[in-house]
């Protein structure tokens, strides 16, 4: 009797957990278990204690078993560092115990170490590798600041992961840069993954457009007759928000408020800066349940994406397409040839800005009036009919299931 494969799922973040990650993974598990077994091997249920946990529902058919993954800080950057290789090696290790040759695994590229294991143990147990791409190590520590380009560290961990990156059977990338990428850094190996771009999605059904009126994040405030630029999403290093807030602080246009949500390892100094310079016009919230985003999402007029300089093809915000589904335009600040930015131009769903250009977003700020509404509706119309037509989930879980059903 033929031995029914497993179709593994290994990464840190899985559901109850709301990040992206462990949503995304969630989903696409969801979907590929309706006609594969299906075996996720991932972190504690509670990561870092969060609070914000996604309502309790029963997974059909996938089966989870979870590694201890410390109790470490993600926000304190040595012991982020150490709970990565700690949960990395305990899911290699589940990995390399449970699974069987001609089983097929699903990685995503967070927590990095656990990427060269992987790619390692799949080579050997003869497993077939997809990994989603989310992070790209090591350019984005370049970005991050913590480590320097064309130094001997940086040389030493592209080598390795291009080497990882080249072991696997099909890399799923999130954009058109992100490709780009990948197909300069496999260029120099004779053995070389199949690379696909599946997009995230946008969450089409539960999120949709309302005015902001009657909300009651935008009446606490007491915003409501003000021009809401919203940030949702990791206030982290890799965003470019410190020089953001530079830009803020010199806004003279007394219609706009700033309203920043999230958690991040730049929060702290963000808030410190804005008590600093008596910023009234901007709010710094704490995180909601991904369940809530119908709320906060709507509480603004326009969502801000932003990225560092230096991000192309290293990243795309997923937040992007549910901004797209509340029908708000989006204002890119970062590289134009990244995803967004091409899709924002492409579109008209939005505008685009380099992060480098103070004057230009200055001049974008201040030159806000009442008489831009109808701009700003305009935009926002085909940002839902958008995110409707191209980017919904349905339409991108199946372009995953056409890849990971195939056994």
């Amino acid at each position: 009797m033929t031995r029914e494969k497993t179709f593994w799922v290994v990464t840190e973040l899985f559901f109850p957990e709301e990040t992206s990650t462990a949503y995304i993974m969630t989903k696409i598990s969801e979907q590929v278990a309706g006609k594969r077994k299906v075996h996720v091997l991932c972190g504690p249920a509670a990561y870092q204690q969060s609070k914000i946990m996604a309502d309790a529902h029963r997974l059909e058919n996938i089966e989870i078993t979870r590694v201890e993954a410390g109790n470490l800080n993600k926000d304190k950057l040595l012991q982020r560092a150490l709970r990565l290789v700690l949960i990395s090696l305990r899911l290699a290790v589940a990995l390399f115990r449970k699974a069987k040759k001609g089983d097929d695994v699903l990685l995503v590229t967070n927590p990095a170490p656990l990427l060269l294991l992987a790619a390692r143990i799949c080579r050997w147990k003869g497993l077939r590798c997809y990994t989603i791409v989310h992070d790209v190590f090591p350019e984005n520590l370049v970005v991050a600041k913590l480590v320097k380009p064309g130094s001997l560290p940086y040389r030493f961990l592209k080598s390795i992961f291009n080497t990882a990156y080249s072991r696997m059977t099909v890399l799923l990338v999130l954009g058109r840069d992100m490709k780009a990428l990948f197909e300069e850094k496999m260029a120099k190996y004779a053995r070389r993954p199949l690379i696909h771009i599946i997009e995230n999605w946008a969450d089409i059904e539960i999120i949709s457009p309302e005015t902001k009126t009657d909300n009651g994040l935008v009446q606490d405030l007491h915003i409501g007759e003000k021009i809401i630029f919203q940030f949702a999403g990791n206030l982290g290093r890799v965003q470019g928000l410190q020089e953001l807030f530079a830009i803020i602080k010199e806004v003279r246009n007394p219609l706009l408020h700033f309203m920043f949500i999230g958690e991040g390892a730049s929060k702290k100094e963000l808030q410190v800066y804005v008590e600093a310079h008596q910023l009234t016009n901007v709010s710094i919230l704490d995180s909601f349940p991904r369940s809530k985003q119908q709320h906060f999402l709507n509480a603004s007029d326009i969502g801000i994406v932003s990225l560092q300089n230096g991000m192309v093809g290293l990243g795309v915000p997923s937040k992007s397409y549910n901004i797209l589904a509340a029908g708000k335009p989006i204002l890119y600040i970062g590289d134009r040839s990244g995803e967004i930015g091409q899709m924002v131009e492409e579109h008209g769903v939005g505008w685009c800005f380099q992060l480098t250009d103070n004057e230009g977003l200055l001049r974008f700020f201040n030159s806000f009036s009442m008489a831009s509404v109808a701009e700003l509706e305009a935009k926002g119309l085909r940002a839902r009919s958008l995110a409707v037509n191209v980017y919904s989930k349905e339409r991108i879980l199946d372009k995953y299931a056409q890849i990971l059903t195939v056994s």
